[in-house]
Formats: structure tokens, C-alpha cells, sequence
């Protein structure tokens, strides 16, 4: 034995005591946490009930027996479904309201003296199967659909618009959408006093309805004077150029819709209501009053992510919305990770030339780490912004700014070196100016289920427009962005999304470095690193799509996602062998401060990695809010 050296030595009595205790109570403590998952995931309120082993329709001669299952919650059992290791148990109310649901449907569509009642049927001691049993009755038809006290309003074209026609099944939930379309027709022509009744004739001899309209019209009545009342900080003009109805015109509701509207997206109220004011006599002039209720005019926001590139990163936004009272912001926002800063302030006026013209002046500083060098800008830009209609919107915007670009890889040093590729001018002067339209019909920019949302961008840097002179290249950029949402009733939710990039010299010059185009990351294509496709020099064109499918479950959605792209040096070598594919899955959680998103992408090796690279170095980790597209 080396002399000073111990030995371990045996637990003494006392000390093996300690030791299993402790073993005992951490034992002790997974058993408990095991348990509380079997209960979470299998309450036992479920195990009251049985099981519905099948659903079987009878006496459904006209309904497809399909659509009227499609009418109720109570589903078989079954493993294809969110949650399946809860089994399908009969909830007692449910059922009532299923089967109430079913006869409402047919007394809708016709059948008024249809009756629906269920019959249960033992398989075993657990399982049982339900029975619907339906008596339609006779179907009854339009006889005739009368019009009566039609005035200002045409008949001719009231009846033609009308889906209640003679001669067709009787249908309650059309008669009562005709009674709309005749109620929000008055409301266009501004008769605000209008009354319209409606009622149904039964004539069981022949089983057919005749269907009465009665309308009592009133008056057109016209907008005096505009009130509005509830303004603390703003402007009264702020309100009233946001207004799409004046003075003098015949009220429309859609008019009063869109106004209410434009003032809410002002973002300066938490409530805006517009309406007539009330009046006991029959005057045909009504004023129009407009009440808001103000929002504080600072906000301050902040958000943070993960990515395994740029580790930890975060973003704040501070802005106040009415500067003296006129709807102007001022503000600063950013984005700051170990990879990526970027900082910009600047001021946005909505009313332009008092016009629905925004104006946008900004001064911002980006710097950018990317794996071969180091990008550097900060510049000033003054955009122009106008909504077209509620789908599309133009901007036009022109930017100065110095960039520099420094700390190149050794294997880009050597390119630029050799002259095989092009010097970036790393230090210099552009001016550019940008066209992009957009066209958005997602029903929520920030977590879309269904739309369709499109960009188009097109951009030129030349001398012509501030460029240094050393920067003698004029430089178009061309990006195109589609993305599609569907969503489907009891299935899974599917998005997708295509993006594309071109830049070239238009004077067969090259094109910088900081021109040149990059692609991967969280934004663009999971399962790579931010930007690692087209390293070290990037490329001239750039084609990127991302699809994903989310399946619903109770607390959260399951994401499986599948992207690709790739960088080509020009646009004459690029192949589908430039195409790299990533994959994997992640978790969508709804909470109080929007939708959190976590995700793990993965890449086979390719000839982007080292040789021989671990699959842990082609495994990435992405953490922030709202949809990654």
C-alpha cells in the first residue's frame, strides 16, 4: 500500500441506514409523481361510464347517415384521436343534447314533425352500442312566399335575393336569413325605424307553408351633427378623419362598420361604439354620436427565445402612441442574442399629407456574427405606407446607411484572396430604395389558423441613389413569400410556406458580401443553424419552404415539421442537389402572453458538416412566441 493513501471504507450501520432512507423517501417521491401522471392522464371521472363501441343510425331515409352523425359530440371509441389512451365514454348529458340536436336539425330542414329517440345495447359489462332511431314524417315545401308593406325598399329585388323560394323544402334557418337580408337591406338604405315580421302558414292537407314578410319601413334618416364624447388626451379630428360616413349622408351600416373598425385599429381606444342618437319622434336628420374610451398612450413590451445558434435572446419594444394628442408614435424597439443586435427608433405619422398615408422615419444600427464574418449596419430610412383595400398594402421606402463588414473566416479570407470571389467592399456607403406589396388574409397575424398571406419585395442599390462611389455595383434584390393555413374540423391543422431571393449586379459587377444571400434557423429552415446554409460566401439565389402539422390535444398542440432549401452560387449551377432537408417536432402552448413555441430540428449529414459531424452537432433548439411562419 502507497503510504497516506485511505482506502474507502464500508458504510458503518448508522450510515447505511441514512443512505436507504434517503433511497426510501426518493423512491418514495417518483412513485408519487408517477401516480400523479396516471391520474392526470387517466381521470377518474372517466371510468363512471361506458364505453360507446359503435353508433348506428335507423329510419334516416333522407339525411345521409354521416351528416347526421357529423351533428354530435358523442364519438366511438377509437385510436386514431388526440388523447387516445382516454377511452370514448358516454357523458349522459352530451347525449341528450346530441339527440336534441338531431331533431332540431330535421325540424330545420323540413321535417316539423320529425322524432328522434335512442336505444342502448349491451356488448359486455364496459361496452355498449347506441342506436339512433329517427321518424322523419313528411317533408313540407314552400307554397308561397307573400312580401307586404315594401315602400322604399324594391320587392322585386328583395324576392330575387331571397333563398326561400316556391316549390322548395321548407327550411326554418332560411326563412330566418331571409328576415336578415331584408332587416340589414332597410339598414343600408338608411330606414332605422324599420320592424320586420315574418310567420309560417301550415297547410297540412298538401304539407306546404306559405311564408308571410311584413315589413312596417319608416323613413330614410340622414347624419347631422357628429358627437363624439369620451376624448381625454386625443383630438377630435383624430376621430372624425377615421370616420368613412359624413354630415349630410343617408346612414350605412357597413359605412358605421368600417369606421368603427379604422378606429380601433388606430390602436388610441379600448372601446368604440357608433350609433345613432335616440329620439322619440320620427325626425329624418339624427346626429351621429361616436364614444370611445382611450387606451394609456405608453406601452412597453418585452419578449425572449432560444435558439441553440444564438443561445438566449430577447427583444423589448417602447413606444408612445399620441404624441400632442394627434395619433403620432414615437418609440424604439430591438432584438439582441450573442449572435444578432438589433436596434432601431423612429417615428410614425398615420395621417400623411392628410391622407390614409403613413409615414415612417427611422434610425436603426444592425450587427450581425455570421460563421464566416461579421455584418455591421446603421442608417436612417423614411417609408411611405398605404392600405390599397383590407387585402393589400403597398410601402415604399428609401435607406441610407454605412456598412462595414469585418472578423472573415480564414476559408473566406482565402476566397477573397484568391479572387475567386468577389472583395466585399467591407467598408461603404448604400442607398437603396424598396418596393413591397402584401397581401394578407390570415384570420391572426400572430398565431394564424386559416388565410393566405403573400409578399413581394423588390429592391435597388445604386450610386444613382447615395451610394459611395467605391460602391460603383447597382445591386437588385428580389424576395417573394407565399404561406397558406388551413384548418379542418376534427383533424389536424396544416400550414405551409415558400420563399425565394435573388440578388444581382445590374452592371455585370459582383455582388457584395452583405448582399449575398443566406438561409437556416428557427425563421427559415429548421434544423440548421441561423443562416449556416450558403456559408462562407452565401449565394445568388435562395429557395427555402416550411411545412408543419399541428394535432391538437387538451393543455397543448403537437408540431411535426418538414423544411428545405438551399443557397446556389448562381443562378445557372443551382440543382436540386443544393437542396438540404430538415426535420423534427415541437410543442404550441396558448397562455396569457400569447403562444409559446419550443421546438428540436434535425439534418442528416450532409456536405455542409464536417466529416463525420455527431448527430448531437446537427440537432438544434428553438424557444420563443407566436408561429415560426
Amino acid at each position: 500500500m502507497v503510504k497516506g493513501m485511505r482506502l474507502p471504507s464500508k458504510p458503518t450501520v448508522a450510515e447505511s441506514g441514512r443512505i436507504g432512507s434517503s433511497r426510501m423517501r426518493y423512491t418514495g417521491t417518483i412513485r408519487t409523481l408517477f401516480l400523479l401522471a396516471i391520474l392526470y392522464a387517466f381521470p377518474t371521472n372517466a371510468q363512471q361510464s361506458l364505453i360507446v363501441e359503435r353508433i348506428v343510425v335507423d329510419g334516416n331515409a333522407s339525411i345521409a347517415e354521416d351528416r347526421i352523425l357529423s351533428l354530435i359530440e358523442t364519438r366511438t371509441d377509437s385510436f386514431l384521436r388526440p388523447r387516445f389512451w382516454q377511452r370514448r365514454r358516454i357523458n349522459n348529458a352530451v347525449w341528450r343534447t346530441d339527440l336534441s340536436a338531431i331533431e332540431s336539425f330535421y325540424r330545420n330542414s323540413g321535417f316539423l314533425d320529425a322524432r328522434v329517440r335512442s336505444v342502448r345495447e349491451e356488448i359486455d359489462t364496459d361496452r355498449i352500442a347506441l342506436r339512433i332511431v329517427i321518424d322523419e314524417g313528411p317533408r313540407y315545401t314552400v307554397r308561397a312566399v307573400n312580401l307586404n308593406g315594401f315602400g322604399y325598399l324594391s320587392e322585386d329585388e328583395v324576392r330575387q335575393n331571397l333563398i326561400t323560394r316556391e316549390g322548395q323544402v321548407f327550411y326554418r334557418l332560411s326563412a330566418a336569413t331571409d328576415k336578415r337580408y331584408i332587416q340589414r337591406l332597410a339598414d343600408r338604405r338608411a330606414l332605422l325605424d324599420v320592424v320586420v315580421d315574418s310567420n309560417i302558414v301550415l297547410h297540412v292537407e298538401d304539407r306546404t307553408i306559405t311564408v308571410n314578410f311584413r315589413v312596417t319601413e319608416g323613413h330614410p334618416v340622414s347624419v347631422g351633427t357628429i358627437q363624439v364624447r369620451g376624448l381625454l388626451k386625443t383630438h377630435r379630428n383624430v376621430v372624425i378623419r377615421e370616420l368613412e360616413i359624413q354630415p349630410g349622408e343617408l346612414y350605412d351600416n357597413a359605412k358605421i362598420s368600417l369606421s368603427q373598425t379604422r378606429l380601433f385599429q388606430t390602436g388610441l381606444f379600448r372601446s368604440v361604439r357608433l350609433s345613432p342618437l335616440r329620439s322619440d319622434t320620427s325626425a329624418t336628420v339624427r346626429d351621429l354620436v361616436v364614444e370611445v374610451t382611450e387606451l394609456p398612450g405608453g406601452e412597453v413590451s418585452f419578449g425572449a427565445g432560444y435558439a441553440t445558434a444564438e443561445r438566449f435572446r430577447g427583444s423589448f419594444s417602447v413606444a408612445y402612441r399620441n404624441l400632442l394628442g394627434r395619433g403620432i408614435t414615437i418609440g424604439a424597439n430591438g432584438q439582441i442574442s450573442t449572435l444578432f443586435q438589433h436596434v432601431e427608433s423612429g417615428v410614425t405619422q398615420p395621417w400623411l399629407f392628410r391622407t390614409r398615408t403613413t409615414g415612417i422615419l427611422r434610425a436603426f444600427f444592425r450587427r450581425e456574427d455570421r460563421i464566416s464574418h461579421t455584418e455591421q449596419e446603421a442608417g436612417v430610412s423614411v417609408a411611405v405606407n398605404r392600405e390599397l383595400s383590407r387585402t393589400y398594402r403597398s410601402q415604399l421606402t428609401y435607406t441610407l446607411k454605412n456598412i462595414e463588414v469585418s472578423s472573415l473566416s480564414d476559408e473566406l479570407a482565402e476566397l477573397l484572396r484568391s479572387g475567386s470571389e468577389v472583395d466585399s467592399l467591407r467598408s461603404r456607403r448604400e442607398g437603396s430604395l424598396t418596393g413591397l406589396v402584401t397581401y394578407d388574409t390570415r384570420d391572426d397575424i400572430l398565431n394564424p389558423k386559416t388565410g393566405f398571406y403573400g409578399q413581394f419585395q423588390s429592391s435597388v442599390a445604386s450610386p444613382l441613389l447615395g451610394s459611395s462611389t467605391l460602391n460603383r455595383s447597382s445591386i437588385l434584390t428580389v424576395r417573394a413569400i407565399a404561406r397558406k393555413y388551413l384548418s379542418f374540423s376534427n383533424a389536424p391543422d396544416f400550414s405551409t410556406a415558400v420563399s425565394f431571393a435573388y440578388v444581382r449586379a445590374l452592371n455585370e459587377n459582383r455582388v457584395p458580401l452583405d448582399s449575398r444571400l443566406f438561409i437556416g434557423g428557427d425563421r427559415s429552415v429548421r434544423g440548421f443553424g441561423i443562416n449556416r446554409i450558403g456559408q462562407p460566401d452565401g449565394g445568388l439565389i435562395a429557395i427555402s419552404a416550411q411545412h408543419e402539422v399541428q394535432i391538437p390535444f387538451s393543455r397543448f398542440d403537437l408540431a411535426l415539421f418538414a423544411d428545405w432549401g438551399g443557397v446556389g452560387k448562381t443562378v445557372g449551377s443551382f440543382g436540386f442537389g443544393d437542396l438540404l432537408l430538415g426535420y423534427g417536432a415541437g410543442v404550441r402552448v396558448n397562455s396569457p402572453i400569447g403562444l409559446i413555441r419550443g421546438d428540436v430540428g434535425f439534418h442528416n449529414q450532409s456536405k455542409i458538416d464536417p466529416p463525420n459531424s455527431r448527430k448531437y452537432d446537427r440537432t438544434f433548439f428553438y424557444f420563443g412566441l407566436g408561429q415560426a411562419f
